[in-house]
Parts: C-alpha cells; sequence; structure tokens
C-alpha cells in the first residue's frame, strides 16, 4: 500500500538511519525535516484512507443500484400479481352473493358457469422476495442511502406482504375447511341436487363471509399503492444518482 512504503522511505530519512556518508547532524537540525517527513506520512495515510473510502462507497452505490433495479422489476411482477388476486377477490365476492340467493327462480346456466369455480379456488399472493431475502441475508440493506425509501422496502416485505398472506391463506383454509368438504359430502355425482345443497342453511352461513372478503380486497388496495409507492421511490432516487 502507498502508506507502506512512505513509512518505509521517509521513516528512515526521519530518524536518521538511512544510509547517508554525510556528516550526521543534530536533531535540532533536522526538526524541520523530521516534520516534514511526519506531515508527508500523515497525508499519504489519510489520502489512503480517503481514497478507500471512495472506493468502497463506489462499489456500494453500485450495488445499491443493481439491488434497487431488480427490486423494481419484483415489485413490478407483483404488481401485476396484486391486481388480478384483486380482481378475484372482487368475484369471489359476487360468486358468493349470488349462490347465497340462488334458487330455481334465480337459477341461470351462464351465471353458474361464471361463478362456480369461487366455491373451490385458493388465491394467495407469492412475492417476489428472494432478492429482498438474500441482500437481507448479506447484510447489506444500509447500504441503501434512502431512508425512507428504506423503511418503504422494509415495512413492504416484513409487514403488508406477510400480513396480506397469511389472511389470504387462513381463508383459503376456511373455504377448504367447510364449503368445498360440504361440498364434497352432499352433492350428488350427478349434481342434480346442487341448488339444494346450495340452499342450505350451513352452506348458506359458510358462505355469508361477505366482511371477510371484504378486508381482504380492501388489504389488496392498500398493498397495491404502497407498492407502487416504492416503485415511484426507487424511480426518483436513482434519477438524481
Amino acid at each position: 500500500m502507498i502508506e507502506v512504503d512512505l513509512v518505509t522511505k521517509h521513516g528512515k530519512k526521519a530518524l536518521g538511519i538511512e544510509e547517508n556518508h554525510a556528516a550526521p547532524k543534530g536533531w535540532r537540525h533536522r526538526l524541520p525535516e523530521i516534520l516534514l517527513e511526519i506531515g508527508i506520512i500523515v497525508f499519504a495515510i489519510t489520502l489512503s484512507i480517503q481514497l478507500h473510502a471512495w472506493h468502497e462507497h463506489s462499489v456500494e452505490r453500485a450495488e445499491e443500484r443493481q439491488f434497487l433495479t431488480g427490486l423494481r422489476a419484483d415489485l413490478t411482477s407483483d404488481l401485476a400479481e396484486l391486481r388480478n388476486d384483486s380482481l378475484t377477490y372482487t368475484q369471489v365476492l359476487q360468486g358468493y352473493r349470488y349462490f347465497r340467493t340462488l334458487n330455481a327462480r334465480t337459477n341461470n346456466v351462464d351465471s353458474m358457469h361464471r361463478y362456480q369455480w369461487v366455491l373451490g379456488n385458493a388465491t394467495t399472493l407469492l412475492p417476489n422476495s428472494s432478492r429482498f431475502e438474500g441482500f437481507k441475508s448479506a447484510g447489506k440493506l444500509g447500504i441503501i442511502e434512502n431512508d425512507e425509501l428504506l423503511s418503504d422496502i422494509l415495512d413492504y416485505y416484513q409487514e403488508q406482504v406477510p400480513g396480506l398472506v397469511h389472511q389470504t391463506q387462513e381463508f383459503s383454509a376456511y373455504k377448504m375447511g367447510t364449503i368445498t368438504r360440504y361440498l364434497d359430502e352432499h352433492l350428488h355425482r350427478s349434481e342434480d341436487n346442487f341448488i339444494e345443497v346450495m340452499q342450505a342453511d350451513q352452506m348458506y352461513n359458510y358462505l355469508n363471509k361477505q366482511p371477510a372478503v371484504e378486508g381482504i380486497v380492501a388489504r389488496y388496495h392498500r398493498v397495491l399503492q404502497h407498492t407502487r409507492q416504492i416503485i415511484r421511490e426507487i424511480d426518483a432516487h436513482q434519477a438524481h444518482d
């Protein structure tokens, strides 16, 4: 390193141990020279430290740009899935309303085909979180300079997404254990008793989950808004780099 070379070269001179055939000077006469040599050594070490810090900062900025670029792509993919999932739960809500009022008079083949899938579907967000988890495990989240952006990213992956996933998984488990199981146990192979099964009080109660589904849709919308906000923050941050 540059400071080592300078210490070796100039340190010897400053201490008077460098080979020199001239008559040695007393330390008082050599004091300005000693101070100059010390100044050169301090300057060299300080410059080396600053250059190393600059290099480290440059490497971190490159890592940050690469991470945020990839994270933006992950969030954009999540955004599409969030929209589709939200639409799915909106249709689930409509389907539950239809089947709660189903009878011989309201029975419609087109509506039946349109909504029957909502009785057995299980929709849960599968976030693209591997990039974030890898960056976090490597202990590199601290290189993100924008504190607000970092806070929003952490909130997204550690609070909002896990909360949404947990809520949808609970609802899917509820559906499998009630609606799907009831259909399996009571529906004829020919399905000629479908309306009768749907009119059962127990099935009506199973389908009477409008607040729960509305809560899931509302949560999807909040996560959607947060996702868009992070994407805007990433764009603004990288625009100023």
